[in-house]
């Protein structure tokens, strides 16, 4: 008898680790792909309206809008010759 209720503390314990696991999986996704992807869509989006087809006013918008909401830009480096 003493050992059904063991395996219950372990299956449990089991249970409580693997939804551990999933909520931290889960929100590593959240916070590095899909929370990014979302404000870089709407800093796109915003720079894209307020541009006016000028793509230097575009580029300037764009990384403004992603400094703020805490996102780093990784574009294309620019050549200095």
């Amino acid at each position: 008898m003493k050992q059904k209720g063991s395996w219950r503390r372990v299956d449990r314990l089991f249970i409580a680790l693997a939804v551990l696991v999933l909520l931290l999986a889960g929100g590593w996704f959240f916070w590095f792909q899909y929370r990014p992807s979302m404000v870089r869509a709407r800093c796109a989006a915003e720079a894209e309206k307020r541009a006016d087809k000028d793509e230097f006013v575009y580029e300037i918008i764009y990384r403004h809008c992603l400094r703020k909401c805490g996102i780093e830009y990784t574009g294309q480096k620019e050549d200095k010759n």
